[in-house]
């Protein structure tokens, strides 16, 4: 595992979380444990606002910011990001970020998770539906392609930098996505979180010409920086470092910070 490190170089964390939501450490056990492992960046990314369980408000994420800033200044050889993983809200590609806010964050992630609020009534039956069928059958290609359809538009209208765990908990066409978050200046996640994607999955993604990022997705102090599984997928398929977000190899412009 080692010389996949020593391959990949890889230098930030996009995905951690913290106390603000259900992490199990503060924002600065993150930052410690980041500096021990060899990163370079962190990027603090707890639950949007809809998130009914682990959501966090506008103003505690305000609040964050602040604390953000604070840690940065005491770190001063350390680049510390605010960021956030809202939350897909529908599928006219709305997410729990109000108009205005997303100037606050250095970096914005953006997932599907069941227990969020929706943008209308259609949406809970359309999309969010589906996350929970699928424990009874099996998802059918109408399902998927609205699925489908909410990232899209999600990527073709908001400034997100990232989609996280792509597949979690709902059934996409990847290459369709793949294919929208190239045309749009998007990574797409590789998580060492969340092995949810077929082999025909990663192989549609990783032909595509889509960016990638390796992530935690860490709920507790000691798991930022662990990308062992996601950096066992990408060397399986032989991806280049240069397409790694991530990686000392590559350069990313993210769109979040397009003020």
């Amino acid at each position: 595992m080692e010389n996949l490190y020593s391959k990949y170089k890889i230098i930030a964390d996009y995905h951690t979380h913290t106390t603000y939501s259900h992490g199990k450490g503060s924002i600065e056990d993150n930052v410690k444990i980041a500096i021990e492992k060899g990163l370079k960046t962190l990027a603090i990314t707890d639950h949007g606002s809809k998130h009914f369980i682990f959501g966090v408000s506008e103003k505690k994420l305000l609040k964050q910011k602040e604390e953000i800033k604070l840690i940065s200044e005491k770190y001063p050889d350390f680049q510390l990001l605010f960021g956030v993983e809202s939350n897909i809200t529908g599928i006219g590609g709305g997410y729990d970020i109000t108009s205005g806010f997303e100037q606050n964050f250095d970096i914005i992630l953006c997932g599907f998770h069941k227990p969020v609020w929706a943008d209308k009534l259609s949406d809970y039956t359309d999309i969010f539906y589906n996350s929970y069928s699928k424990y009874l059958y099996a998802p059918t290609n109408e399902q998927i392609a609205k699925n489908t359809k909410a990232y899209i538009n999600l990527i073709k209208t908001k400034p997100i930098d990232i989609i996280s765990h792509i597949n979690y908990h709902l059934k996409v066409d990847i290459k369709e996505i793949a294919k929208a978050a190239s045309d749009y200046g998007v990574a797409i996640e590789v998580s060492s979180r969340h092995s949810d994607c077929t082999e025909v999955d990663y192989e549609a993604l990783f032909a595509s010409k889509a960016m990638l990022t390796l992530n935690s997705d860490a709920h507790k102090p000691e798991s930022v920086g662990n990308i062992d599984k996601a950096l066992e997928i990408v060397n399986k398929y032989d991806v280049d470092p240069k397409r790694i977000i991530n990686s000392e190899y590559c350069e990313f412009k993210f769109k979040s910070r397009i003020k």
